[in-house]
């Protein structure tokens, strides 16, 4: 069984298995998409120095971006009072 997620306002169904997948970058590049920029037009993949290099752009005309393969960074841990 597999979950689906909607990741667009109900403009497009995302399941696990698609989270999963190789996506390239969409600037004639060869590298991995790193942000997934959703406009009113579509979508677009940019590894991370496309995006950062039209990021200003890319923030007046996107509705959304999204971060892939983001790692969470873990809780801090409390230190333990002595008793």
């Amino acid at each position: 069984m597999t979950s689906q997620i909607n990741l667009s306002l109900g403009l497009s169904i995302m399941n696990s298995e698609d989270l999963n997948k190789w996506i390239g970058c969409d600037n004639s590049c060869p590298a991995q998409a790193m942000y997934i920029v959703k406009l009113i037009d579509g979508e677009l993949g940019f590894c991370g120095h496309h995006y950062t290099k039209n990021k200003e752009a890319l923030d007046k005309k996107a509705y959304e971006v999204i971060e892939l393969n983001k790692m969470e960074e873990a809780a801090p841990q409390l230190e333990k009072a002595e008793m």
